[in-house]
């Protein structure tokens, strides 16, 4: 059920491919780095989302913010929602390689998304793969959960592998 792509994930949503984007952030109000940095950059809602949280509060685990992308770029081809996913308190210094990646709390976001949510096609990033440590084990498998419950409401799940400039 659950589909692997190449590209840039947030191009793809801004051609189409998504109705919404899944991207990890600690609780920290920060967006600074990896795929965050980026949605940061390029969708300013989303960050803004992300700043109306209490900064540091742990509480933030297991819930998400969001913003629609058309609220930033009058240049795409399909509005999109952006899904701030609090996977994970705290984040990795440079040189740092500990996981810091909040598996409870990432399947608790899926479980509210797949109970939110009807007939999404959904796309994530290697969301908490990268710069949290997480195991990759671990994470693809509550995805293919997540795929599987959300194929039986006509919604699909992809999982994209960063590459830039890549056809799809």
């Amino acid at each position: 059920m659950l589909k692997h792509a190449q590209g840039d994930l947030l191009q793809m949503a801004r051609e189409g491919q998504f109705d919404a984007v899944v991207h990890g952030c600690n609780c920290f109000c920060t967006m600074g780095s990896g795929i965050a940095r980026q949605v940061r950059e390029q969708y300013p809602s989303a960050y803004q989302a992300d700043c109306k949280t209490v900064g540091g509060d742990i509480r933030k685990l297991g819930n998400y913010t969001f913003t629609f992308a058309e609220n930033d770029d009058q240049n795409i081809k399909h509005n999109f929602m952006i899904i701030n996913a609090y996977t994970q308190y705290d984040f990795n210094r440079s040189g740092e390689r500990n996981d810091v990646f909040e598996y409870t709390s990432f399947e608790l976001i899926l479980r509210k998304l797949a109970h939110n949510t009807e007939n999404f096609r959904f796309g994530f990033p290697y969301i908490g793969m990268g710069l949290a440590g997480g195991d990759k084990i671990r994470i693809v498998a509550l995805i293919e959960d997540f795929a599987q419950k959300i194929s039986k409401t006509g919604g699909s799940v992809t999982l994209v592998e960063f590459k830039p400039g890549s056809l799809i």
